[in-house]
C-alpha cells in the first residue's frame, strides 16, 4: 500500500491549515478589543452608575460572557457581509 500525496492535497491541506490559523488568530484579537471594551463599560457603570452594577458575582459573568457573545455576532455580520457582496460563481 502505498500513501503518497500529491501536490495538489498538500496545498489544499496546507490552504486549510492557514485559514483555520487566521481564524483563530482574528478571533483571539475579536475577544481582546470586546474584553477591554466590556471591562471598560463595567468598569465606568460600577463608578457612578445603577446599584446591580457593583455585584462582583455579575460585573464577573458579564466580563467572562459578553465578549464571547460579541465574537459571535461579529462572526455572524462578517459571514452575513461575504455572502450579501461576493459575487456569485456560475
Amino acid at each position: 500500500m502505498s500513501f503518497r500525496s500529491t501536490s495538489d492535497e498538500r496545498s489544499s491541506v496546507s490552504a486549510g491549515c492557514v485559514f483555520a490559523l487566521g481564524s483563530a488568530l482574528i478571533t483571539s484579537l475579536m475577544l481582546f478589543v470586546n474584553g477591554s471594551l466590556v471591562m471598560a463599560v463595567i468598569s465606568a457603570m460600577q463608578r457612578s452608575g445603577p446599584d446591580w452594577a457593583n455585584h462582583a458575582q455579575l460585573s464577573q459573568f458579564l466580563l467572562y460572557t459578553l465578549p464571547v457573545v460579541l465574537v459571535v455576532i461579529e462572526w455572524m455580520m462578517i459571514d452575513y457581509l461575504r455572502t450579501r457582496f461576493s459575487r456569485r460563481r456560475s
